[in-house]
């Protein structure tokens, strides 16, 4: 099943990535690993030599530019078949607001090659070099380069058609494509459950269970991540923009977009100005 724009733009939007760790290993006498498993997600790849990895039942020969996501709980091991190698390893967790494993979720393959020259490639590469730094410089830049090679890397999959997602509730999926329709409109949880055949409670429960939050909490954040978009436009007033994301009251539409963003349209706006960044 293909995952849909909308829904993929609300996961990667919500995805909180934790850096568990990370490590670049340069041998120039083979590589070993011996058998183990991990926690976490471990993403590993190749940026010279080449390498055999035992997942589970399944052997994997890595070569350059190839990616491997190892899942939690998997026993792994791996042998160089070049006496020179040099590997990234990065430990991750990703999850939604209410816990949900992204990786879970939509289920990106084990194994890639990342092609020269895209973006996901381009950042694999400068974190390769981040431990040129100090440790201590490292651990404080871990974090970023985290999020933001996990991020790419659920883009480029999808790009790529790869992801191939869990299951999700039929009602869930149904209402979703509803929500992306009502950004302009009035809309109740009564109406929704209507539509849809079955109760509010209902659908908050299937909700909560997939992404970790209500159908109306969702079109909140599809309101106001539409609204930011449209604050570049400066033709646009804070009204007109709270009138397409279904806010009559643009002062209700203020108090909303400042409890979600932490600031004020208008400030949120002034502070697209290059000008006006923190120097």
């Amino acid at each position: 099943m293909p995952v849909s724009p909308p829904f993929l733009d609300f996961v990667v939007a919500n995805t909180q990535v934790r850096a568990v760790g990370g490590s670049r290993q340069v041998r120039d006498a083979g590589y070993t690993l011996v058998p183990r498993t991990v926690p976490d997600y471990n993403l590993i790849f190749v940026r010279r030599g080449r390498v055999t990895w035992v997942l589970g039942e399944r052997t994997l020969p890595l070569r350059v530019g190839d990616l491997l996501v190892v899942p939690p709980g998997v026993p792994h091991s791996a042998t160089s078949t070049t006496r020179r190698v040099v590997l990234g390893s990065l430990h991750v967790e990703a999850t939604l607001t209410g816990g949900q494993d992204v990786f879970d979720l939509l289920r990106p393959p084990t194994l890639r090659a990342v092609r020269a020259g895209t973006r996901l490639d381009g950042y694999l590469r400068a974190l390769i070099t981040e431990w040129d730094r100090p440790a201590d410089e490292v651990r404080l830049v871990l974090p970023a380069w985290a999020r933001l090679v996990t991020l790419e890397l659920l883009l480029h999959d999808a790009a790529l058609g790869l992801l191939r997602p869990r299951p999700v509730d039929p009602v869930v999926a149904d209402v979703l494509d509803e929500l992306n329709t009502r950004l302009a409109r009035r809309t109740s949880l009564a109406e929704l459950a209507e539509l849809s055949g079955f109760s509010g409670q209902h659908l908050n429960r299937v909700f909560g269970t997939v992404l970790g939050l209500t159908p109306l909490q969702y079109l909140t954040r599809l309101r106001m991540e539409r609204a930011a978009a449209m604050l570049t436009d400066r033709q646009l007033t804070i009204r007109v923009i709270a009138r397409e994301v279904g806010y009559e009251d643009p002062y209700y539409f203020s108090r909303a977009f400042k409890h979600h963003f932490g600031r004020s349209p208008s400030e949120y706006r002034h502070q697209l100005d290059p000008g006006n960044q923190p120097s």
